[in-house]
């Protein structure tokens, strides 16, 4: 079933869809847009970033530093790139790869490719997949304003 998100009520019964991917698409929006820790039923669910908007993005390295180390030097919050695809191990690509096949069981072969587009200050976001349900291919394009 696709119930759509944001919740509707039609008649008294939740409100669903006869696209999948646009309802993928808001889950997808949903677990971006909710910060780790901000769901007291699953502490778990969301994605890192909405934890890390007053931290320090050095754009040159494409590497996050914490605005508040405990000694003298900045200290690297993550050695992870921002930038990459899920793929690579050491970028956030990985995590969020990881966060869709663990809540999203409508998708399939998922991949999650970031690019930090310096001239706009955005991260671009990509999930491609395969509906489960029709084996369609799925593809998800976003962005997201971090770090202005």
């Amino acid at each position: 079933m696709n119930v759509l998100l944001p919740l509707q009520v039609t008649n008294g019964r939740l409100a669903y869809s006869p696209n999948p991917s646009m309802t993928i698409d808001a889950f997808i929006e949903l677990l971006l847009s909710t910060p780790c820790g901000g769901c007291s039923a699953d502490p778990e669910f969301g994605f890192i970033f909405n934890n890390l908007k007053f931290e320090i993005f050095n754009e040159k390295e494409g590497v996050i530093y914490d605005s508040s180390p405990q000694d003298d030097s900045t200290s690297r919050l993550y050695d992870k790139k921002v930038s990459g695809n899920s793929k690579n191990l050491n970028t956030f690509a990985v995590d969020l790869k990881k966060a869709i096949e663990q809540y999203e069981n409508r998708l399939t072969e998922v991949s999650v490719s970031m690019t930090y587009l310096k001239s706009q200050k955005l991260i671009q976001i990509v999930v491609e997949g395969r509906l489960v349900e029709t084996n369609a291919p799925y593809k998800y394009t976003t962005s997201i304003n971090l770090w202005n």
